[in-house]
């Protein structure tokens, strides 16, 4: 999950486009319908925790302006109220949600966490690991499913996890759940990926829109999707060995990326790892983990339990 260039469009555009300070409450003036871009800033902060710097203010108050008309509503009043009373997951909440994000990703973004997970972390969790039991590894925000997919390509190239694990992929946006799921990519969206990964786990299809490369059962299998909001998600319960979370924080305020955080630490394993965007996050260490200490990685390590650890 990102937040993009131009709220009208998810397609594209650079994350870092919109560069200046972030909107506080209270900042700017209320216009003579009582409803002033705070407002609007707000019920973003409060429903899933985005914040706006000032050069996206405009852009996204065009948003809704856009879809007030699409929709008849000429009052900001009541469609700021009809939004704020909207349950989760609601369409119209959704709508607006999905033209402030933007998905950029690829796959085997940022090298190094990958090399740690490689060469570090998965030694390590195979180290306590009961013989037998599977290693689950969390996405969380994944837009259009390189990273996991890349997860379960990296597991099922190391012959000691012996194939059991699973990875989750999560995302606020519905549409690029979808995508996930498909599980197929332009050429362009190949970059990052190694050649031998590529031949192993790839296959190339040709659609309507020319030649596509489609993940390999055998990948996609290990994968599950699903659409959730990361600050409110109460019925995604499973614990984690491995959690990814690559820039996310960026694009929080800092109450809610602390929360956010913490919120994951409760996600992982007695010895479990969570790693994040290099320069990402709050000051403040999550509670109950420790840091990675790993040149290029910004990650942290749950700390064992007494008589936890070895789980079952």
């Amino acid at each position: 999950m990102t937040m993009g260039g131009n709220p009208a469009n998810t397609g594209g555009a650079a994350r870092e486009s919109w560069p200046g300070q972030d909107v506080r409450a209270g900042a700017r003036p209320r216009t003579r319908d009582g409803i002033g871009p705070q407002d609007w800033c707000s019920l973003f902060l409060r429903r899933c925790g985005l914040t706006f710097r000032d050069a996206q203010v405009p852009a996204m108050l065009r948003l809704i302006d856009n879809q007030m008309r699409a929709r008849g509503i000429t009052d900001p009043a009541a469609y700021h109220t009809l939004l704020s009373d909207e349950r989760e997951g609601g369409i119209e909440w959704n709508e607006l949600l999905e033209g402030v994000l933007n998905h950029e990703t690829s796959f085997f973004r940022h090298a190094a966490s990958f090399d740690a997970l490689r060469s570090i972390v998965l030694p390590d969790l195979l180290n306590q690991r009961v013989r037998g039991a599977y290693l689950s590894l969390w996405s969380a925000g994944c837009s259009t499913g390189q990273e996991p997919y890349s997860l379960a390509m990296l597991a099922l190239a190391e012959e000691d996890v012996a194939g059991r694990f699973t990875v989750w992929g999560s995302d606020v946006s519905r549409r690029v759940i979808e995508i996930a799921r498909r599980g197929r990519y332009l050429p362009r969206a190949l970059a990052g990926l190694p050649p031998a990964y590529q031949q192993r786990f790839l296959r190339e299809v040709r659609t309507e829109r020319g030649v596509e490369f489609e993940v390999v059962d055998a990948v996609r299998e290990r994968v599950r999707f699903m659409s959730i909001n990361l600050l409110t998600a109460t019925d995604f319960s499973p614990r984690h060995d491995v959690i990814f979370c690559h820039n996310v924080l960026i694009y929080f305020a800092p109450e809610a990326a602390t929360r956010l955080l913490n919120a994951l630490a409760t996600r992982l394993r007695p010895g479990g790892y969570l790693l994040l965007g290099p320069g990402e996050g709050p000051g403040d260490q999550p509670l109950g983990l420790e840091p990675l200490h790993v040149p290029g990685v910004r990650g942290f390590r749950r700390t064992r339990q007494a008589g936890t650890e070895r789980r079952p």
